[in-house]
C-alpha cells in the first residue's frame, strides 16, 4: 500500500460494533487481536451483551468497553445490530461476531481501505475456518470466502443470481449514514446482512469482497443444523424480497453450482464418501429453503415445533 493509500485509510474514524453471550473463550482472543491493530484514527467499540454469564463482560471490562444490557429475550439479529448502529459515533460501522478472530493487526485496516473510493458502501472480508472443522464445511466457506477480491454492483439489464447479495456481517464494515438509513431488516430470522447489501446496491453503491480482511471464524452444523439454517435463510430472503423476485435468478440454478463445484473437489480427491454426504446436504438445504419460503402455507404451531427460533 502506497503512503497516500494508507494515510486515506487511516483517516476514518471507526465503531467495532460488538454482540455478546457467553463468547469465552474467543470474545477474549477476539479482542486481544482488535486492539493490537495498526491502524491510527479513532476507534471505538459499541458493545451490546445479552446476559453473558461466563467471563464475557469481565474482559470487556478489563478493555475499558462501555455495555449495552438486553436481556437474551430482547436480542434479534437485526434489532440488535440497529440498536447498535444508533448508538455508535464513528464513520464506518464495523461489524464482527463474538467468534471471529482477526488474523494479525492488518485485519481493520485492510476491511476498511475500500472506503477511500466514494462509490463503496459496504465491505466484508474472508473467514478462514478453524481447524477443528469437517472437510465439507471447510470447503463451504472456501468456495464461498475465495482468495480473490472481488467488486460488485448492480446491473439492471439482467437477473441477478443470489451470490450477488452475499455478504457476512461476522466480518463487514458499512458507512455509517447508510447502514442508519437502510438498517438490517427486522423481519429477517438470519441474513439480515444479505438485505442490507441488496440494499446498499440498489441505491448505486459498490459492494466490495476483500480476501485481505481476514478473521478465523467458522461452525460446523450437523445434517438437521443445515436443514434448519436453510429454512431460515429461506424465510428470511423471501419476506426480504430476494427470493421469488423476478429479477433474482432461481436459488436451484445457484444450489446446482455450488454442488457440481463441490462433487468434482471431492472427487477427484478420492473422497468419495464425502462427496456423497455433500450431495445430502445439498438436498437437505434445497428442502430447507422450499419450506422457509412457503412458510405462510403451513401451520405456524408445525413451524415453531420444529424450528424454535421461528416468529
Amino acid at each position: 500500500m502506497f503512503a497516500g493509500q494508507l494515510e486515506k485509510t487511516n483517516a476514518f474514524t471507526v465503531s467495532i460494533i460488538l454482540l455478546t453471550y457467553d463468547g469465552m473463550p474467543e470474545v477474549e482472543k477476539s479482542l486481544a487481536m482488535v486492539f493490537r491493530q495498526d491502524y491510527r484514527s479513532p476507534v471505538e467499540v459499541v458493545h451490546v451483551d445479552s446476559g453473558s454469564n461466563d467471563g464475557t463482560l469481565a474482559v470487556t471490562a478489563a478493555h475499558c468497553i462501555k455495555t449495552h444490557h438486553i436481556s437474551q429475550t430482547e436480542f434479534h439479529h437485526s434489532r440488535t445490530r440497529n440498536f447498535a448502529a444508533i448508538q455508535a459515533k464513528n464513520e464506518i460501522l464495523v461489524f464482527l461476531s463474538q467468534d471471529a478472530i482477526p488474523s494479525n493487526n492488518q485485519w481493520l485496516r485492510n476491511l476498511v481501505a475500500p472506503f477511500t473510493d466514494s462509490t463503496v458502501g459496504g465491505v466484508y472480508g474472508r473467514q478462514v475456518p478453524p481447524e477443528k472443522i469437517g472437510p465439507l464445511r471447510k470447503y463451504a466457506m472456501q468456495y464461498i470466502y475465495p482468495s480473490t477480491r472481488e467488486i460488485r454492483e448492480l446491473a439492471n439489464d439482467r437477473r441477478h443470481s443470489l451470490g450477488l447479495f452475499r455478504f457476512s456481517n461476522a466480518n463487514a464494515a458499512v458507512r455509517a449514514d447508510l447502514c442508519r438509513k437502510f438498517k438490517f431488516n427486522e423481519r429477517a430470522l438470519v441474513c439480515e446482512d444479505h438485505g442490507m447489501c441488496r440494499d446498499i446496491l440498489e441505491a448505486g453503491f459498490k459492494i466490495v469482497y476483500e480476501p485481505n480482511a481476514v478473521v478465523i471464524h467458522g461452525h460446523q452444523r450437523t445434517f438437521w443444523g443445515e436443514f434448519e439454517w436453510a429454512f431460515y435463510n429461506g424465510c428470511s430472503l423471501k419476506r426480504m424480497g430476494i427470493l421469488g423476485n423476478r429479477g433474482t435468478r432461481s436459488e436451484m440454478e445457484y444450489g446446482i453450482a455450488r454442488l457440481r463445484a463441490e462433487w468434482k473437489y471431492f472427487n477427484s480427491k478420492g473422497m468419495y464418501w464425502t462427496a456423497f454426504q455433500g450431495f445430502i446436504i445439498s438436498v437437505l438445504r434445497w428442502s430447507g429453503v422450499q419450506i422457509g419460503k412457503r412458510e405462510g402455507k403451513i401451520p405456524y404451531c408445525i413451524l415453531k415445533r420444529l424450528f424454535t427460533k421461528f416468529k
